[in-house]
């Protein structure tokens, strides 16, 4: 895959190289606060990206101390924060309530708090740098962290009691503590993040991509079940198994496998 160049924007930064874009926030004097001009500019990337068949993967990253420090609170103090047009049922954060078929990564490099945990929390994979703190201080400020998600998704993720400790203290956690909570995947060291991320990213890319967005579909539908065996959880992965079955790149698989050589896949 051919490296494509970056495109032009003000408060984000994108490259795509190997079948893997990549999405740095990039308004670091504001903690890289979301405002209305960034979200729409990263749902505006995020929409062509998973139109682009070319781009199999996300990895959503930032520069500066904050990955993200949630909806511009100066804006919303304004009466001026508004969804992007045409996006409204995406939700805030320019994501937060869209389904995207293909994977996405967080990479975290710093201070994650409020809405940027909403982004952390939808995104399929994460990793962070062993120095990143993560909080959801917003009933500190009279406000609950429910507009992007974050309670509902915390309360499917992770264990009841360290979800609560988040959303009703209102400390933050360590990159350690996250990782043994299972709010990210690895904590690594800052010069291993960007590696990390990619190596996962390139995993993925590895993959036949309908078995990659099937088994993200069914991952999805399936967590929202109460019932394993039997019940709709099995009806949901009988589906999925019959739309994989049922592709070119199911039989390519086990082909190239039997021949030896590096699979070529057709995404159909």
């Amino acid at each position: 895959m051919e490296n494509a160049s970056n495109r032009a924007y003000e408060t984000i930064l994108t490259e795509s190289k190997d079948g893997i874009l990549t999405i740095t926030f990039n308004r670091p004097k504001q903690r890289n606060a979301m405002s209305s001009l960034m979200m729409e500019e990263f749902s505006s990337e995020l929409e062509r990206w998973e139109n682009d068949p070319t781009e199999r993967v996300c990895i959503i990253t930032n520069t500066g101390v904050c990955f993200c420090a949630g909806a511009d609170l100066k804006e919303l103090a304004a009466g001026t924060y508004h969804l992007p047009a045409g996006k409204e049922d995406w939700g805030l954060l320019g994501m937060s309530k869209h389904q995207f078929k293909k994977p996405l990564i967080a990479a975290v490099n710093g201070i994650c708090v409020g809405g940027g945990m909403g982004i952390v929390l939808a995104c399929d994979l994460a990793i962070c740098s062993d120095h990143s703190v993560f909080g959801l201080p917003e009933a500190r400020h009279g406000r609950a962290s429910t507009g992007d998600g974050a309670i509902l998704r915390l309360m499917q993720q992770i264990p009841q009691k360290f979800a609560a400790e988040l959303i009703l203290v209102g400390d933050n956690i360590t990159a350690e503590q996250a990782e043994r909570w299972g709010l990210v995947n690895r904590s690594v060291p800052e010069a291993e993040l960007m590696a990390t991320a990619r190596r996962f990213a390139k995993g993925i890319v590895a993959s036949a991509p309908l078995a990659i967005e099937y088994s993200k579909a069914a991952m999805k539908e399936a967590a929202a079940q109460d019932d394993i065996c039997p019940g709709r959880g099995w009806e949901i992965m009988d589906h999925y198994q019959e739309l994989v079955n049922a592709t070119e790149d199911s039989q390519e698989g086990p082909r190239a496998f039997a021949e030896k050589r590096k699979p070529e896949w057709k995404g159909r």
